[in-house]
């Protein structure tokens, strides 16, 4: 496997469920914070599998990863000088206890250290040793090599200008072994793909500083195991936890973190296994599809997601979330997701249909109409009268389609303002129901229905009763400026991309979101029995029908009419995007933070297609859920 450096941005804790053994990791933790968690997960049932301790800011922090597995009895301790650390091992030696992982880190001047003992039967004969200099620790190696001892596992850390080391070695039989220190960060580059090329696996990884530069011990073993995978200079808690989900959507979990400063700045290096891989010769294809889209079309950032029989089963991110800042796409990372907001909306008007709330042939305008005479300061014409709510979700309300799209209008304007003004100032050009005529405005209005009929804000409500009910806690209304950006919001690229009122788009384009939200959606609404739906099956036929004069598009939602798979897509200046749920199985959802221009996929055909590259593409289907 090649370790890749990474290039990534800041947070605190990570907590996702493994793939095959449930597991907790946890970085960036103060001492009491540390002793809080392993509290919680002890607890639990968790047994603490590793723990790293390294200095950030001048102060104790902490990694640790813990596992609900069965195991040796245990003891874990942190903190301790050199003086208490050597204590521990003479008082737990007499109970029985062996160290089986050291962690040494600098801390006011002075060394300290984080051990896991365990205690069991027939344990082999061990040595630990700490303190050690370069010098002391090559010859401790070779003096314990020899006298049968395999070094299993090593911690380099700094005190001064001076690096040492701490050491546990067992008496037994194993594979080749091969150990590597004082590697600066290129060497153990090197060593890594060369040692992997030979067959050996990383098992441990210490990073420390050594004039003020990072450098590396490790060791490897020859032996066979889960496909693994490698990082180092992840700079920063966000960085880490970025990669850390990177690989966790692609199903690998770690089973190793490091912690350690250079130039006052805390780093980490981790190893990552996959019990369930994808084909690594089609992910390489995967890849250089998507590069190749990126590169056709201008697109810094991009991202994707994909379900199989209800399953999350991959989520991949490219590009720059902020090309300037140097931040790279992580699954955390929210785009615009235009027009695929409609999908949700009419999720959400049949929701409030399905529960007796409005009939969709209620009419919108007029005395007796959901809006009233709310909007508008003219006489209402008869044909606006007529407009129903199916009118809006199928686009057949006659007018305001998108030749001259009222969105377009004067941005400052607010939402009352803006319907008004389409009102008085834009005719409709047909009878209600008689043609099909896409409509952003008219999905404007189905947000004022939810609002009308709920007594909430549109946001709130579909938060709290569509998305809430699929488990999205993330998507929001996007803003409209680069200073309204949202949390772990993209930053947006094109001429005029942040030109719209996407408030004022709430419920036809205004929500940001990922494309695991947007997937997580699509399972709960796909008309399947692997994940429940949040509507009726009565509902989402109703929902997935097409309206008579328009065999592809129905309430909300586009259709293929030879396959039956449902979908949408959207396009702004600042975004192209699209969701698809297949009759196969799949759920799709891919978003980027650009729009190409003229000449380009414009329009989101390539897009489309990539998806259904992707999905030819892969043929051995991990079983795994990441959801």
């Amino acid at each position: 496997m090649k370790l890749s450096l990474s290039l990534l941005s800041t947070c605190l804790l990570l907590n996702l469920c493994a793939l095959a053994q449930p597991y907790v990791a946890r970085h960036n933790l103060s001492s009491a914070q540390y002793q809080a968690e392993f509290n919680k997960w002890t607890d639990k049932g968790y047994r603490l599998s590793q723990i790293s301790g390294y200095s950030d800011g001048g102060q104790d922090r902490y990694a640790a990863i813990f596992e609900k597995e069965s195991g040796p009895t245990w003891t874990a301790k942190h903190g301790l000088t050199g003086a208490q650390y050597q204590t521990e091992v003479n008082n737990l030696k007499a109970q029985g206890y062996r160290p089986v992982q050291v962690s040494g880190f600098p801390s006011g001047g002075q060394a300290k250290y984080a051990a896991l003992f365990f205690k069991e039967a027939n344990a082999p004969q061990w040595q630990a040793k700490h303190a050690m200099t370069s010098a002391e620790y090559q010859a401790e190696v070779n003096k314990w090599s020899d006298a049968g001892y395999r070094l299993t596992d090593v911690s380099g850390y700094t005190v001064g200008s001076t690096d040492y080391y701490a050491a546990v070695w067992e008496k037994r039989s194993g594979p080749a072994l091969a150990a590597r220190h004082r590697m600066t960060s290129a060497q153990y580059q090197d060593e890594v793909e060369e040692k992997s090329s030979q067959g050996y696996r990383l098992i441990k990884v210490s990073g420390y500083s050594l004039n003020n530069a990072a450098c590396f011990a490790a060791i490897w073993e020859k032996t066979s195991g889960p496909v693994w995978a490698a990082r180092h200079a992840l700079a920063g808690a966000q960085k880490y936890q970025d990669e850390v989900e990177r690989l966790y959507y692609q199903g690998y979990r770690p089973v190793w973190v490091n912690g350690y400063t250079v130039n006052n700045q805390d780093q980490y290096a981790a190893i990552f296994t996959c019990s369930d891989p994808f084909n690594g010769n089609e992910m390489k294809a995967v890849d250089a599809l998507v590069k190749k889209y990126m590169d056709d079309n201008d697109v810094p950032g991009l991202s994707i997601a994909i379900a199989r029989n209800g399953k999350l089963v991959l989520a991949k991110t490219y590009g720059f979330a902020d090309q300037e800042a140097g931040e790279r796409v992580a699954p955390r990372h929210l785009f615009r997701i235009a027009s695929v907001t409609k999908p949700i909306t009419a999720t959400a008007i049949l929701k409030l249909e399905q529960n007796n709330v409005l009939e969709l042939g209620d009419e919108i305008f007029g005395p007796g109409g959901i809006l009233g005479t709310t909007y508008g300061t003219k006489a209402y014409t008869a044909n606006l009268k007529k407009i129903t709510v199916d009118h809006l979700l199928t686009h057949h309300a006659g007018g305001w389609d998108q030749e001259d799209d009222p969105i377009t209008q004067d941005q400052s304007w607010n939402m009352s303002t803006y319907i008004t003004k389409t009102l008085d100032n834009d005719p409709l050009v047909t009878v209600p129901g008689d043609a099909y005529d896409y409509s952003n405005f008219g999905y404007a209005l189905l947000g004022r229905v939810i609002e009308k009929k709920t007594g909430k804000t549109y946001e709130d409500w579909v938060q709290d009763n569509v998305l809430a009910q699929c488990g999205i806690s993330t998507m929001r209304i996007g803003g409209s400026t680069l200073a309204d950006r949202k949390p772990n919001e993209v930053k947006y690229y094109g001429n005029s991309a942040y030109f719209y009122n996407i408030p004022r788009m709430d419920a036809h384009g205004g929500w940001i979101a990922s494309p695991i939200d947007l997937v997580r959606f699509l399972v709960h609404v796909d008309q399947s029995a692997t994940v429940p739906d949040i509507l009726s099956g009565t509902t989402l036929g109703k929902m997935f029908t097409p309206s008579a004069t328009r065999a592809t598009y129905c309430k909300g939602w586009s259709r293929v009419v030879n396959s039956g798979s449902m979908w949408h897509n959207g396009a702004l200046p600042s975004t192209l995007s699209e969701m698809k749920r297949t009759t196969d199985g799949f759920c799709f959802a891919i978003l980027m933070n650009t729009r190409p221009g003229a000449g380009k996929d414009n329009n989101g055909t390539a897009m489309g297609a990539l998806l259904g590259d992707i999905k030819s593409t892969i043929t051995k289907w991990p079983a795994h859920d990441l959801f």
